[in-house]
């Protein structure tokens, strides 16, 4: 389908890429995985720009669609909308535009409304619908898990697992990747290796290449040195010069094996103290809504104890940010109310904590506004999070998504907690730093409430669940791997009710298009029927001249033979003329199916 040979990239003096090739099958499901930086996102706009490199072959025929950044919405309704992404074969399977938007959380009474109608979370949904429903040989899916609930996330899960194509799909959710591809391409010491499987297989791989090569690189310094020495000790002597001048030769073809640098990890680690209690907080009957027709939470009660994990999990918009907010005192709930005992420590991490920080400053000027925070601290804090050197004088407006939670995550590790509060903490970070930061959270001896829809950190990390499920906010006592297994998800039971209102229409068009199928049939046998009578019409138009020259040469064999030829294509006229009519008959009764 597509090939990459010997392809490179450079900014100034950094390479991004060197002696890449790679190639990409039919129907081949490839994630892409890279550390921050590595040149993910630089890769996929390379080949949509196929045509800029010679190094890319592909088909002219190719067809590569991708999630769009900037889309601009020029139709009415949001069915409209993302019909226009259908192909010029699909351009009337208004069904699976609707099924694609059931499955991303839109409603079927959401279809008729205008797409500027909704949040910038449900637009970015829309780009995804329109890329999904899009008739390409290849789909680029740069993190289309953002801003996606967890069950809109299980949905596309799903739906990519049955994907007639090949697609590149870029995510910091490793569950996500691992159930999706049939294959990793990972961006590693500027080039790109390939192996079938998920990325935590070639991980492994590169690892174990990488600890073999350095086994090898130490044994041969030490061989090397060796030889050194010998050459060194021998070299004045005659007698031994011949062994010298053969060891100074083997060294040189040998060259030399050259240390691979070191990648720094980044390093997540929250700060606990022990708490003499039981209960570090509790909630009593709170009930907050921003309106009193829209009520998120009410009369819900929860107690904290220490030590323990709640994962609070669900649809976007239904209040989990709200329930956070209010525990952590940044919002008053309408009415009830909550009790946190006097000693205790909380850390909190919101999902608007980026919007915070001022543009202006550098990474180290922000921190050093934090309250008795010693500067090696500081300098400690940026090494682990990957501001080293020069990085931590890096002005706040030119940092990405991923290096401002980075921040604000590390300001919140600055302090001892009893508790904390973290909110989508893995949103914007690359999948290293998703990893770094569940195997932190597991380790963290303090209790935890988090926010999140990355199944693999809440099954990994929650003992117990807050679940926003179907309008309703109940408390689980059970991992989530428990909870999938004894009740599941009712919204995705809502989705397939959803869905069923589009079946209708995809049973119409697949109805009609048999209907199609059928008149097309009944029309190319009303053209044969029509030739076949119009060649006996012809020849029964041919044989009265010759019977009569027959009748008067009192030719009794001929005689014979054009009275029965008469006779056979009367018949035969009138059964065409009886299965033409029957057609006639079908063709109207099945034009005015299709009206």
């Amino acid at each position: 389908m597509l090939r990459i040979k010997n392809l490179n990239k450079s900014y100034g003096s950094r390479t991004l890429f060197r002696d890449v090739s790679v190639s990409i099958e039919d129907n081949e499901k490839i994630g892409l995985i890279g550390r921050n930086g590595s040149g993910k996102s630089t890769f996929l706009k390379m080949l949509l720009d196929r045509n800029q490199y010679q190094e890319i072959d592909c088909a002219n025929t190719l067809l590569i669609s991708s999630l769009e950044q900037n889309l601009n919405f020029t139709e009415p309704s949001l069915r409209e909308q993302v019909c226009t992404s259908l192909g010029q074969e699909s351009k009337h399977e208004e069904w699976r535009a609707e099924t694609v938007l059931m499955g991303l959380g839109f409603s079927y009474d959401d279809l008729t409304k205008a797409p500027g109608e909704f949040s910038s979370g449900f637009q970015i949904r829309i780009r995804l619908a329109q890329a999904l429903v899009q008739d390409s040989h290849l789909l680029f899916l740069d993190e289309p898990t953002n801003y996606l609930d967890i069950t809109s996330l299980r949905w596309l899960k799903k739906f990519l697992k049955n994907w007639d194509g090949a697609f590149i799909l870029v995510t910091h959710d490793r569950s996500f990747m691992e159930e999706v591809v049939t294959h990793t391409f990972a961006i590693h010491r500027q080039r790109v290796r390939k192996m079938k499987g998920g990325p935590q297989k070639i991980i492994d791989h590169i690892a174990m290449d990488e600890e073999i090569y350095e086994k090898t690189r130490q044994n041969q310094e030490k061989k090397q040195k060796k030889t050194k020495e010998f050459i060194s000790r021998f070299r004045a002597g005659a007698r031994s010069a011949g062994m010298v001048q053969s060891r100074i030769k083997a060294l040189d073809k040998q060259g030399t094996h050259e240390k691979l640098e070191k990648i720094p990890d980044i390093a997540f680690r929250f700060h606990s103290e022990e708490f003499f209690g039981n209960n570090l907080m509790k909630a009593e009957g709170l009930t907050f809504g921003y309106t009193p027709e829209d009520i998120l939470i009410e009369k819900f009660s929860l107690r904290i104890q220490p030590g323990e994990k709640i994962a609070v999990i669900g649809k976007n918009g239904k209040g989990k940010s709200t329930l956070l907010r209010m525990l952590a005192e940044q919002l008053e709930p309408n009415e009830g109310i909550i009790k946190k005992h006097v000693n205790a420590k909380i850390g909190y991490f919101g999902s608007d904590s980026k919007d915070k920080l001022l543009p202006s400053r550098t990474i180290l000027e922000e921190l050093r506004t934090l309250p008795n925070i010693k500067e090696q601290e500081l300098r400690n804090l940026c090494g682990a999070l990957l501001f080293s050197g020069d990085d931590s004088k890096k002005h706040i407006e030119k940092l990405s998504g991923g290096e401002k939670s980075r921040l604000c995550l590390g300001k919140v590790m600055l302090y001892t907690s009893h508790l904390l509060l973290l909110d989508e903490p893995t949103n914007h970070l690359d999948m290293e730093s998703c990893d770094a930061l569940t195997k932190s959270l597991q380790e963290y001896k303090g209790a935890l409430i988090f926010v999140t829809h990355d199944e693999n950190m809440i099954a990994k990390v929650a003992t117990r669940l807050v679940v926003f499920d179907n309008n309703t906010v109940t408390i689980k006592d059970k991992t989530y791997s428990e909870f999938l297994a004894t009740e599941g998800w009712s919204e995705e039971e809502d989705v397939q009710k959803e869905t069923k209102k589009t079946s209708t229409n995809k049973e119409d068009y697949l109805r009609k298009k048999e209907q199609k199928k059928e008149l097309n049939k009944v029309k190319n046998t009303q053209k044969k029927l029509g030739a076949e009578i119009e060649q006996l019409e012809a020849e029964q138009k041919n044989i009265p001249p010759l019977l009569q020259k027959a009748i008067e040469e009192k030719n009794e064999q001929e005689i014979k033979h054009f009275g029965g030829k008469i006779k056979t294509i009367a018949i035969k006229l009138q059964e065409l003329y009886q299965k033409l009519e029957s057609n006639i008959d079908k063709e109207a009764e099945l034009e005015k199916a299709l009206e």
